[in-house]
């Protein structure tokens, strides 16, 4: 087996990680590389073993599961970058909350043995997509593992967007803005904003609004086979949209917004000892008491 290293660079724990795992790696019998990104960092003299690196589209292709080495939103932008090219993904998590990642600095050696035995399974994670359009013609694409958030950027204005689910009208928000998530995103900013959560084995797209000036205005679940449109009723300015809390850009009044289930489905491996009910009820301090 060949086993791909990635992560947060930046994180001062990354290179510690790595110097650790890459011989519980190789021990175990596979091969390692490590994606060459790290190479940028003034510290990457801090890796220690001799690993050998891959740019980052070439450790896709060629390796047969991808560890990555930070918290959520390393995986997040992992799963992004891997496009089309779906490998199965472990997070090793460094820092606090986190709900993606499957081990830890203490665990991943376990998780490799469980690994060179086969001894897991892998829960499939629907994607969004986005298209942007606007009237001069412009256009564009993204894919989102946790959520899509659109808002009123600098401005204090509300924000007014009309949403269509399947070409049939479905509300006109007054908010800050919404928030079209996945199951896997429903622990994330909608949860956050009042949205539901939802168990990720389910396909479903749930639409929240940010702080809504409306007592009525409230999260809606819809089916992933629907086609979302967000319009704007006014041509706003500062506007703008956000892809899994990473990527932020200004979009215009007259943009349109179409929100779907992506084609592409994110590869989790998912440990023995572990499943979404445990670390649900650790990650939000369910006692089992409260009242």
């Amino acid at each position: 087996m060949i086993i791909g290293l990635t992560g947060n660079f930046r994180k001062s724990r990354f290179y510690e990680i790595v110097n650790s795992i890459f011989p519980v790696i190789v021990n175990a019998g596979h091969s390692c590389f490590i994606s060459s990104d790290y190479e940028e960092d003034e510290d990457a003299g801090k890796v220690k073993v001799g690993i050998d690196s891959l740019e980052f589209s070439e450790l896709v292709e060629t390796c047969d599961i991808i560890l990555t080495i930070g918290g959520d939103g390393t995986l997040l932008s992992t799963a992004r970058r891997m496009e089309e090219n779906m490998k199965p993904i472990l997070g090793i998590h460094i820092g606090g909350l986190g709900f993606l990642a499957e081990s830890t600095r203490q665990t991943m050696a376990e998780a490799i043995e469980y690994i060179s035995n086969q001894n897991y399974s892998i829960e499939n994670r629907m994607m969004l997509s986005l298209h942007l359009s606007s009237l001069n013609g412009k256009s564009g694409g993204y894919h989102a593992l946790n959520d899509i958030v659109v808002d009123h950027g600098h401005s204090g204005r509300i924000l007014k967007t009309e949403i269509t689910v399947s070409g049939e009208y479905l509300n006109t928000y007054e908010s800050d803005g919404l928030i079209f998530s996945t199951p896997t995103g429903s622990t994330a900013y909608s949860l956050s904003a009042g949205g539901p959560i939802i168990t990720p084995t389910i396909d479903t797209i749930t639409v929240t609004p940010i702080c809504p000036h409306s007592l009525s205005a409230r999260p809606i679940v819809l089916p992933a086979n629907e086609i979302i449109e967000a319009s704007f009723t006014e041509d706003y300015e500062g506007i703008a949209c956000t892809i899994d809390g990473q990527i932020r850009f200004a979009i215009k009044g007259s943009t349109k917004l179409e929100i779907k289930k992506s084609s592409r489905i994110i590869q989790l491996i998912s440990l023995p000892g572990n499943n979404y009910f445990h670390t649900l009820r650790s990650k939000m301090g369910w006692t089992g008491n409260l009242r």
